[in-house]
């Protein structure tokens, strides 16, 4: 099983590609850098 995100849509779907959505990942550093907050807990894992 291959895993990607949706920031590139796929040209074709394959059972053996699983996508999963970064838009909540997104949504949360735009609000910390229009906040003047740190990125960096957000990709620590």
């Amino acid at each position: 099983e291959l895993i990607v995100t949706d920031s590139i849509p796929l040209k074709q779907q394959s059972s053996k590609i699983k996508v999963l959505s970064i838009a909540d990942l997104f949504a949360d550093v735009i609000k910390k850098v229009y906040n003047y907050e740190s990125i960096s807990s957000t990709f620590i894992v």
